[in-house]
């Protein structure tokens, strides 16, 4: 048997490309989980080391409006990736401190709980879309 008009890049791309929407689809889930479980509270006053003055909080929502999805171009991994915070725009750098916490901090997970929360919904859209 033979196939005619056969273009298997064409096909293989489109594979690709859907299973990439429901990449990017189920890190939104993770992204929704992980800005509903932030920890809300007051912010702790630990003095800067050089001036001796408390840090200057940023406000509440900054953090938790920084938790994104990136959907990198041209990755040959081919990953969805979740973020929270933003060191280089002068944004809340301080995401990965409240996730594993500090020496004086205990840790309050967001990000790794929401993704073990959604594992199962997770598996629903990758099969289901």
């Amino acid at each position: 048997m033979r196939v005619s008009n056969w273009n298997s890049d064409k096909i293989t791309s489109e594979i690709e490309k859907r299973a990439m929407d429901r990449l990017e689809k189920a890190g939104e889930l993770v992204a929704s989980k992980a800005r509903a479980r932030f920890p809300l509270g007051e912010p702790p006053s630990i003095p800067n080391k050089k001036t001796k003055k408390p840090w200057k909080p940023m406000s509440r929502g900054e953090l938790i409006k920084s938790i994104r999805v990136v959907r990198l171009k041209d990755d040959p991994k081919l990953n969805i990736r979740v973020y929270a915070g933003n060191r280089l725009k002068g944004g809340p750098f301080y995401a990965h401190m409240i996730e594993y916490g500090t020496v004086k901090l205990g840790a309050r997970p967001f990000l790794r709980h929401a993704l073990n929360s959604s594992k199962v919904e997770i598996k629903s859209i990758m099969e289901n879309g």
